[in-house]
């Protein structure tokens, strides 16, 4: 039987930005977020409507992740948490009131620049899920570069408790702590450690059409895809914001059975069961579709 990871999802991502302004209204006009009145001067507060923020946005001289904050499972509490990084070694620092929203936390940085939040919980908005721009769902999973890769695999797999899900060659690797095939996915290359994409579950399928026509008007043209990938087998396309971040847009990702290590099948499979395998490096594209712009240049 597997381990149960530690944590159960995603919930916000800290970004600073060169381009704050055209942060700011590109994320709230185009893809709908919203803004949260606590706003100050050193940082902006985004939801999708249901937890008081999703993504955060503060002035920086470049724009990078800051942070990355997951929930811990019902199970765990932070006294637990704690005790378990002492176990496994990791310094941390455990925080009050450190955000809106979040009563208590631990920041934990496996790696220089890769800075994870731990929360029990954060508030709820007042409103409802947000109907404009693109409106995506919930937002996804993200992924990292680096030259310490495997670093990060070791953390989230050995003190998160994430399952490894699948992997193209010997350079990504996707892992995940709940049912969705990956919430993360650790690039290893000779590079500074830094964000490759982040990624938003769109409603349906047809909402991709709706999100290139709304990118189109803004400017931003979807730069790879649509397409169905292999690992994960999610329709997704690609985009950059006025930062220069791949943004994915995705539906129809894998579901993945831990107690089976297994996806729930689908009848685009290209085996059944559908385990967790090593894909040649270049075949990330189901429908074997190509393109110009290949995602190793981001």
């Amino acid at each position: 039987m597997p381990q149960k990871p530690k944590t159960f999802r995603m919930v916000y991502m800290d970004f600073s930005s060169a381009r704050l302004e055209e942060d700011l209204r590109f994320y709230s006009e185009i893809m709908g977020l919203r803004q949260d009145g606590q706003a100050t001067a050193d940082r902006t507060w985004l939801s999708l409507g249901f937890d008081h923020h999703n993504l955060s946005f503060r002035k920086g001289d470049n724009s990078g992740l800051e942070a990355v904050g997951y929930q811990l499972a019902a199970d765990i509490d932070l006294d637990s948490m704690a005790k378990h990084l002492d176990a496994a070694g990791l310094a941390y620092t455990r925080k009050s009131d450190a955000r809106p929203g979040v009563d208590e936390l631990i920041e934990v940085e496996p790696i220089g620049g890769h800075s994870v939040h731990l929360i029990s919980a954060i508030s709820q908005t007042e409103g409802t899920m947000t109907t404009t721009g693109v409106a995506p769902l919930r937002l996804g999973h993200f992924a990292v570069a680096s030259a310490e890769g495997a670093a990060i695999k070791r953390f989230y797999t050995e003190v998160l408790g994430f399952h490894r899900t699948d992997a193209f060659g010997d350079v990504l690797d996707f892992y995940t702590c709940n049912y969705e095939h990956h919430v993360l996915n650790v690039v290893e290359a000779p590079t500074a450690h830094r964000l490759h994409h982040l990624a938003f579950q769109l409603r349906e399928t047809g909402s991709h059409v709706n999100a290139a026509d709304l990118l189109a008007r803004d400017s931003k043209p979807i730069v790879w895809g649509p397409t169905r990938h292999t690992a994960g087998h999610n329709i997704a396309s690609y985009f950059q914001d006025d930062s220069k971040r791949l943004v994915e847009l995705y539906t129809e990702m894998d579901v993945y059975l831990p107690d089976l290590d297994m996806m729930e099948p689908r009848p685009w499979h290209e085996e059944i069961p559908m385990r967790p395998r090593r894909w040649e490096r270049g075949d990330v594209a189901h429908w074997r579709t190509k393109f110009a712009v290949e995602l190793s240049q981001f």
